[in-house]
């Protein structure tokens, strides 16, 4: 049964679940979260994500941001990841990212876990790099923090936007900061980003500590000095899954 909950109700059913199950690396059958996505303070849309497994393993893992006013002028945005669930985590298969109607940015990555090779296709050319085991996309990484250990001090697995082919590395900066989300308090550990070479600014994720270490919030810091930031204000849950 899948169990639809408004914000409200949803943080209490939440917390309930925070202090009555065990650490689990297990997670749900189907897990949709809706993010509201925000510039400097302002409002720009919404992020939904769908995460779902079956009896086989395999996953199918949805992103999709969607503007408002003067930002949906940009199109929708659309992330996908399928592969398979093992021990040590998530092991993506393909990747793709559409933006919009213009099929001319559609990026397509496969992986050849037999060969070790990550192919890549974007705008009429292929390119083609090697990957290691624990290798990620722009959308599973943040699952994958699940199976992860957070008794070393970093967090490292080589990852692909679609466009480019990097090292991850995240810092553990605390692992009992109070997030608070509405009129409730949530424990989270914070993990930050290292700074790139071409001079990125960092990422920051809260990370919740009593389930799943699903992403509560998520901050990007930009260049130009503004602040991107995802906060979670809705969970649907598919309650066969706990």
């Amino acid at each position: 049964m899948k169990k639809l909950l408004p914000f409200k109700k949803w943080l209490v059913f939440f917390l309930f679940l925070f202090h009555t199950l065990a650490i689990s690396k297990e997670v749900p059958n189907i897990l949709e979260l809706k993010y509201e996505l925000t510039q400097n303070g302002e409002l720009l849309g919404t992020v939904i994500e769908k995460f779902m497994t079956d009896e086989t393993g395999k996953y199918y893992l949805e992103s999709a941001t969607k503007g408002i006013g003067l930002y949906a002028l940009f199109g929708d945005r659309q992330l996908i990841s399928e592969g398979s669930i093992s021990s040590e985590g998530l092991k993506p298969k393909r990747f793709e990212v559409h933006q919009g109607n213009n099929a001319s940015k559609n990026i397509v990555a496969d992986f050849d876990w037999d060969n070790q090779v990550l192919i890549t296709r974007f705008k009429g050319n292929e390119t083609k790099d090697n990957i290691k085991n624990k290798t990620q996309d722009l959308i599973s990484y943040l699952y994958q923090f699940n199976y992860e250990n957070f008794e070393q001090s970093m967090i490292e697995f080589e990852g692909t936007t679609g466009k480019k082919y990097k090292k991850y590395q995240f810092r553990i900066i605390d692992k009992k900061v109070v997030l608070s989300l509405g009129d409730i308090k949530f424990e989270t550990t914070l993990v930050q980003s290292l700074a790139e070479k071409d001079g990125k600014p960092e990422t920051q994720i809260w990370l919740n500590n009593k389930l799943y270490k699903l992403p509560i919030r998520i901050r990007y810091q930009e260049k130009n000095g503004s602040t991107i930031e995802q906060n979670l204000v809705q969970a649907n849950i598919d309650i066969n899954g706990f």
